[in-house]
């Protein structure tokens, strides 16, 4: 679905249904309490799973169907295993099934919440989709660029529906079996029909809204499948910025080639996604953007197409108009192509891709692009002729695109009880065009997808669904975007105004209020935090240039007039900071914090408090008795960028110390280059110190709970190497009170580096040692360089002895199999701690397919959790 809307309108309703506050139902928490249970019986030898008249349950279960959960038995004797069905909390109220969690789905269900109803209509609710997160998809762009975080615009559905009655279901639909088309008797008992989910599990219901959206249709041309990726999905953004994070590591330095990335199609998705690119890339690489038409965004208003379109012509953007892609392919020496067979590794195995493209027009030659990532913005498929029944594979009336033919109510022709919207649903204005798949007439749906609902229950005569376009919009860079609005005549908002507009729009159309308030505080404090910075570098720009800016790189101040002192980058440390010579520091991601308390769902309690110099956010895992492990945990972040109250971060000791059952201390250290080393490492001990004196003897959690013959150092990346630094002062006499323990030591994705290359770093060119070396000056305030046994443990003997002697019964060395910069010398780490004489035990866990620190955005891929279950079972041991 893309998104070009503006303010989005309700439709006027009457009196009766205005919105209510929400019930105050009570968080839930998914970790003690089950969705499901199996509520089944058997009548004359078959399984009446669904309580539905005898005649309509033999109309449904068909014998010849392939389904096996419906196959009829060959004779009363035979057994059936009957499937698990949803149980509703209530026999007489209404039922209702939403599938799908999008704009359509969650925006119905929250509206239906919302009105106001008799006490025995209120209808339960249960919505299901295949992720836990909703996804406001037209800020995926937002993620690529860092001016979102993922909770921002991907917020859990337990979090969102926890002050409501609507239950959450995580799971796929596998079939539709909807009964609502049937002539009943007199007297008969009215269904809708029934859902299989992908579990096994069956759901009976009264209604049911059809809002599963569409799927990125990717096998379009051969080799798309394998070498494109999608954008559609907040699983997609997240793979595209993996992607784009290792192609950025791997050409650091002014020699590396440029990185090449080629779109295709140039809708409204594929412009906004070539325009951010761009803008990220800079001058270190190349988009190439292909659309088979010789305009961009075609249906677009001629104002965001002319804003687009001056956009792309003053970036670093080809643009091939005209051509649609026949082939994509890896890279081979037979190529005709101006790069190497070692040019084209990144990444490891992966190589450079080729797109042969071919003139939509005659009279024009064909084209050969080379490209280091595809992104493919063209063709969408939907997923309900898939879910039809075997046996009655046209009982949902499609289009010739797939899509659900309803009525001007939004019901399903011929299925009263069915609704379809968004995505799902193909419904024509009253000039007989098909209504886009935009997110604003999602939007408009399910408002009267609800309203109908209401009316329907309730007997009321239901409304005509009108479309009414207030505009479209699109974002074009970090301080760029278009809005058109429709109701007033050739006025288009670009630039920064249209740019600051539009988050207003979207911060708006947030699902609910509370989510809103916390989106609408968070970008506000990134929007203040760079207003006060423009006004610093405003004041600085009036002044000599700071001594210590200039000392970071070496250079003399260029002439008056030369360059702009807050535009010369002076030191890029990506992704996570750069610092222009006016001494402005810029940190791409900001500071998004959230704050400690009762996570809903682990039930983790955490709260912020000081450690003597330091201070740490403390957590306590659910129903915490007696004595129980401490692990202090350092964040990543390059040493630069990060804090425990980081969204991420905190979600990540949430999960780990709900998973472990151990007391979570998580150190807020001070960040460089403000702060240099070993300022960093100071605060760490602090915090270890801390933990190792209860608190000070003050601290009632580590009082009551802690263990302190089972204390654990943790971290990732930066952090890592702070637990490492620590542990090594933890081996001085008299550093930790007598009966403290340190039971291991947890090194995530760890932070080291060296002089000298050791395994597959000597692959890599000069600049990427010139680069380690000058990120290391940089964080450090005295140091003789990568030789410092500080970020390279096993530099000398001494080095090599004092590592040796970390009191730590056991090490745990965590790698991610793509982390290009950091890999080999974790497992050189892991080698060389074993050969030093250390007396414990080394373990070292591998994470196949992904990147650097890839698992904080991501607890519950499957990757991620793997790599949590390793570490709690080190914990644990």
């Amino acid at each position: 679905m893309s998104c070009r809307a503006a303010p989005w309108g309700r439709p006027s309703f009457p009196a009766s249904a205005r919105p209510r506050p929400p019930s105050a139902s009570g968080s839930r928490n998914p970790w003690n309490n089950p969705v499901f249970k199996n509520s089944w019986r058997l009548v004359g030898g078959v399984p009446n799973m669904f309580g539905l008249p005898s005649r309509l349950f033999r109309c449904m279960a068909s014998s010849g169907s392939g389904d096996d959960t419906f196959a009829r038995p060959t004779s009363t004797d035979e057994a059936v295993a009957p499937s698990p069905l949803y149980s509703w909390p209530d026999k007489q109220r209404p039922r209702v099934c939403i599938l799908g969690g999008g704009f359509g789905g969650l925006y119905t269900a929250l509206r239906l919440e919302s009105l106001v109803w008799p006490s025995d209509k209120r209808p339960q609710v249960v919505l299901v989709d295949q992720s836990d997160r909703f996804v406001f998809k037209p800020m995926l762009y937002e993620l690529l660029s860092g001016e979102v975080d993922v909770w921002e615009i991907a917020p859990y559905f337990t979090d969102l529906l926890k002050s409501t009655s609507i239950q959450f279901v995580r799971d796929s639909v596998k079939l539709l079996r909807p009964s609502d088309h049937f002539r009943r008797e007199p007297g008969e008992s009215c269904t809708g029909g029934v859902v299989h989910l992908e579990s096994g599990t069956v759901i009976e219901y009264d209604w049911l809204v059809l809002a599963l959206g569409a799927e990125a249709k990717i096998d379009v041309v051969p080799g798309s499948a394998e070498y494109a990726l999608p954008f559609t999905t907040l699983e997609d953004a997240l793979r595209v910025e993996n992607k784009l994070k290792g192609l950025e590591r791997k050409r650091f330095g002014k020699s590396a080639p440029p990185i090449e990335v080629a779109i295709v199609g140039l809708g409204y998705s594929g412009v906004e996604l070539a325009a951010t690119i761009s803008e990220r890339l800079k001058d270190t690489g190349t988009v190439k953007a292909v659309n088979v038409q010789t305009t961009i965004c075609p249906t677009a208003p001629q104002g965001n197409r002319d804003a687009a379109l001056k956009v792309l012509e003053s970036r670093n953007i080809q643009l091939f108009l005209g051509y649609f892609v026949t082939c994509i392919r890896e890279a081979s020496t037979s190529d005709d192509s101006s790069i190497t067979v070692e040019d084209s590794e990144v990444d490891g195995d992966h190589k450079k891709l080729i797109l042969d493209l071919q003139p939509a027009e005659r009279g024009r030659q064909g084209q050969i692009l080379e490209a280091d990532l595809v992104l493919w913005t063209v063709g969408s498929t939907s997923q309900i002729p898939r879910l039809q029944p075997p046996d009655a594979p046209y009982v949902i009336p499609l289009n010739g695109r797939g899509q659900v033919e309803t009525e001007e109510t939004l019901q399903v022709k011929g299925h009263p009880r069915t609704f379809a919207i968004g995505d799902s649903a193909a419904l024509r204005d009253l000039s007989g065009k098909l209504l886009p798949s935009t997110a604003q007439v999602a939007f408009q749906q399910a408002d009267f997808a609800g309203w109908n609902l209401w009316a329907a229950i309730n007997d009321r005569p239901l409304l005509p669904f009108r479309f009414q376009n207030l505009g479209e919009m699109m974002t074009l860079g970090r301080n760029d975007a278009a809005i058109t609005a429709s109701f007033i005549e050739g006025l288009t908002l670009e630039g920064p105004l249209g740019h600051a507009a539009r988050k207003l729009v979207y911060c708006l159309r947030m699902p609910t209020d509370e989510h809103r308030v916390k989106v609408g505080i968070s970008w506000f404090a990134k929007t203040a935090i760079d207003s006060l910075a423009s006004v610093q570098n405003a004041v600085a720009n009036s002044f000599p240039t700071p001594t210590a800016a200039i000392s970071i790189t070496n250079r003399s101040r260029p002439p008056s007039g030369a360059m702009d002192p807050d535009s010369e980058v002076v030191f890029d440390f990506q992704p996570y900071l750069c610092q222009y010579k006016s001494g402005r520091i810029f940190r791409p991601g900001g500071a998004p914090t959230v704050p400690a308390g009762t996570d809903d769902r682990t039930g983790v309690v955490s709260k912020d408090v000081s450690a003597g110099a330091a201070n740490v956010r403390v957590y306590l895992p659910p129903g915490a008795t007696g004595k129980i492990p401490v692990i202090v945990y350092f964040h990543g972040g390059g040493f630069v960028v990060g804090s425990p109250a980081r969204p991420g971060t905190h979600a990540y000791l949430n999960d780990l110390v709900a998973r472990s059952g151990a007391i979570g201390v998580s150190v807020y250290y001070r960040l460089a280059p403000e702060h240099k080393l070993p300022a960093a490492y100071d605060d760490g001990w602090a915090g270890v110190r801390w933990a190792a004196t209860l608190g000070d003897g003050a601290e009632p959690w580590l009082l009551d709970h802690a263990d302190l013959s089972r204390v654990f150092l943790a971290g990732c990346s930066a952090g890592a190497n702070i637990a490492h630094n620590m542990a090594v002062r933890a081996a001085a006499a008299g550093a930790l009170p007598e009966g403290v323990t340190l039971r291991g030591l947890a090194l995530v994705h760890p932070y080291f580096t060296g002089k000298e290359a050791v395994g597959g770093e000597i692959e890599f060119g000069p600049e990427i040692r010139e680069f380690m070396d000058r990120t290391w000056r940089y964080v450090v305030s005295e140091t003789s360089g990568l030789d410092d046994p500080r970020v390279d443990p096993f530099v000398d003997e001494a080095a090599r002895k004092v590592s040796a002697g970390i009191p730590c019964e056991r090490v745990l060395v965590c790698v991610a199999e793509n982390d290009v910069l950091l890999k080999e010398r974790a497992l050189w780490y892991s080698r060389e701690i074993k050969a030093s004489g250390y007396a414990g035990e080394v373990e070292l866990f591998e994470s196949k397919g992904v990147g650097h620190a890839f698992h904080f955005d991501v607890l519950e891929s499957e990757p991620a959790v793997e790599l949590q279950e390793r570490i709690v079972a080190f914990i644990k041991k």
